[in-house]
């Protein structure tokens, strides 16, 4: 119900509106469904575009920060490679046979060494020596040296007991300055481990290692080992960076959410097989990061990068937004165009419509100018013939009323005291009789028949048999008076014989016959065929054929200038229409056949339609 109503409202709405406003209203309606699905495809294409590009773009700098970045490291593991292959230094931590102040000596000496080297070495915050050769010795002043219980607690300390060196997470010192080391066995001549030196690394050095490349730094970028573990968290970009544990309990919020995911394992399964390569991470909150990882260093050591993705399609939503922008300035611009052409377009129906309201008060000289399309021209065609075919037709009914008219008053004027003629051929009738002349007593009967029917009350058209009577009575008056002899013969289809033909139709061609025929046998046979034609339109159809002379050469209904055959002619058309009338040929045998064709009329009631024009 509520569907049928809105489509009826519609349905109103569209016959309310004029064509032009309908015709922009679906112009602009098409162009912003166009523009608008053109412009999302086209903004989601770029967008995936330039998303990989930026995202391959910012792996090759990762990539040359690694390479350029961890350059130091080979520094490092030399400087710890130095000291461990050190034999004065080697050689200064066995203790085992000096005494206390050899040993002394030997610490100072040491800690020449570490200080030395400290020196020389760029980029290294501390070298620290664990060893527990110089436990017996006290200490006078502070130096670098320290007792292996110190780190045996700390958890990097186990990792070497199975590697000869490794780097290592270290916990903040007496600066507050969060660190990284890489820590070294050295070994005594016998092959036992005789101390650990540690190089410590301030994590800003590190980070200012990146800070020459560009972009590098956007986002979180994290320096993992050969292990996967991650070794240290710079935080978002600035100029010298903010570290953080891998386990800083304030790492949080958002970026709690990404490290809870990118960790060691998943750095493993997605970064194996030394390749570089991205990827996009979706956290708990909805939002999306981009990870990069880079190609492994020297020592298999790499950079992770997380990027929140808003920030790399900023760019492309402001350049989408502008995209938009001129999109829908365009879409302004094509509708005021659309606007201007469909105006242009509606004019010529405007000035069709004019004129045909001037058509409709009845000013049949209107016309229409062809316009400058095709089909417009086609419109002002057609409609410049329909007017001229109206004043055509508006002619044709004048001079049709006319004919009508004057046929009507002939009949009237045929009808003027036709009982005086009727009682005036009685009277000769009976006085033939009182003088014995039979023969025109009979002529006088037949006469009189012929005339009653003819004129038949004023009435145009007769049932069939009554016509029938007419043309015997006019066969028997010629019969009496002509010296040849005339065959009569009719044949007749009995279903037929109570339908309305026009009146006096055949009495005219037996009348030519008789005049014209000129039978050279000397009798003059004339045959009447009526029979009912079968079609979608069942026509009564009559056959009239005589064995006279014939038609003469080159003989023309419409050029003849008989008037009884015309008469016929016109009058069958005029009121039965185009479609019926006469047709007159050669016989087959000789002599003229004459075609009428005629509707079937079996009652009144259709009789006054074919009169009233309504068939």
């Amino acid at each position: 119900m509520r569907k049928g109503r809105g489509s009826s409202f519609i349905n109103q709405k569209l016959q309310q509106s004029k064509l032009s406003t309908l015709m922009v209203t679906c112009f602009i309606a098409f162009n912003l469904l166009l523009v608008t699905v053109v412009v999302w495809l086209s903004y989601q294409s770029f967008s995936a575009v330039t998303f990989a590009e930026i995202s391959k773009a910012r792996l090759a700098l990762l990539n040359e920060s690694t390479r350029r970045g961890f350059d130091f490291i080979t520094g490092v593991t030399g400087t710890a490679y130095a000291l461990a292959s050190n034999r004065e230094l080697s050689s200064l931590l066995e203790t085992a046979d000096t005494g206390r102040l050899a040993q002394i000596h030997q610490r100072r000496e040491v800690s020449r060494i570490l200080d030395h080297t400290l020196v020389v070495s760029e980029g290294i915050t501390s070298i620290e020596l664990y060893t527990d050769a110089f436990n017996e010795v006290t200490v006078t002043m502070a130096d670098r040296i320290f007792p292996v219980d110190t780190i045996a607690n700390d958890s990097w300390f186990a990792t070497l007991e199975n590697a000869d060196a490794a780097w290592v997470p270290l916990r903040e010192n007496e600066s507050g300055q969060s660190l990284v080391g890489y820590a070294q066995r050295i070994f005594d001549s016998r092959g036992g481990t005789v101390a650990y030196v540690l190089i410590r690394l301030s994590r800003a050095d590190i980070v200012r290692r990146f800070a020459d490349v560009p972009m590098v730094l956007d986002g979180k970028v994290l320096l993992v080992d050969t292990a996967g573990n991650v070794v240290m968290q710079m935080g978002e970009a600035d100029s010298v960076g903010v570290s953080k544990w891998p386990d800083d309990p304030n790492a949080s919020g958002e970026d709690g959410d990404y490290s809870s995911i990118i960790n060691g394992e998943w750095i493993q399964e997605h970064a194996d097989h030394g390749e570089d390569g991205f990827e996009v991470v979706s956290g708990k909150s909805g939002s999306s990061q981009l990870v990069l990882y880079s190609r492994p260093a020297m020592l298999q050591w790499r950079l992770v990068q997380t990027i929140p993705v808003h920030l790399l399609l900023s760019p492309v939503r402001q350049a989408g937004w502008q995209i938009l922008g001129i999109a829908v300035l365009g879409l302004l611009c094509s509708a005021i165009l659309a606007y201007l052409f469909v105006r242009r377009i509606i004019r010529p129906l405007r000035q069709l419509i004019k004129r045909m309201r001037q058509l409709e008060k009845g000013d049949f000289d209107t016309r229409v100018q062809l316009s400058f399309t095709e089909e417009y021209a086609h419109l002002a065609y057609g409609f410049n013939h329909m007017a001229s075919q109206l004043t055509t037709l508006m002619e044709q009914v004048k001079d049709e009323s006319r004919a009508k008219r004057e046929a009507q008053t002939g009949l009237l004027e045929a009808q003027i005291k036709p009982h005086f003629l009727y009682n005036t051929l009685d009277m000769i009738h009976w006085r033939a009789l009182d003088y014995e002349a039979k023969d025109i007593s009979r002529m006088i009967v037949q006469l009189s028949k012929l005339l009653r029917i003819g004129l038949s009350g004023g009435r145009l058209f007769i049932r069939i048999r009554d016509e029938l009577e007419h043309a015997r009575c006019y066969v028997n008056i010629q019969s009496e008076r002509l010296p040849f002899s005339i065959q009569y013969k009719e044949h007749i289809d009995p279903r037929i014989r109570g339908c309305y033909i026009p009146k006096i139709i055949l009495q005219p061609f037996i009348e030519n016959a008789v005049m014209h025929g000129h039978p050279e046998e000397g009798t003059l046979r004339i045959q009447v065929h009526m029979h009912e034609a079968g079609g979608s339109q069942p026509d009564i159809v009559i056959r009239i054929t005589d064995n006279g002379q014939g038609l003469p050469e080159g003989w023309i209904l419409e050029e003849s200038c008989g008037i009884g055959v015309r008469n016929v002619h016109q009058r069958i058309q005029l009121y039965c229409g185009k479609r019926y009338g006469v047709q007159l040929s050669d016989g087959e045998s000789g002599g003229v056949e004459v075609t009428i064709t005629l509707p079937r009329i079996e009652t009144d009631e259709q009789l006054n339609l074919w009169l009233d024009g309504e068939k």
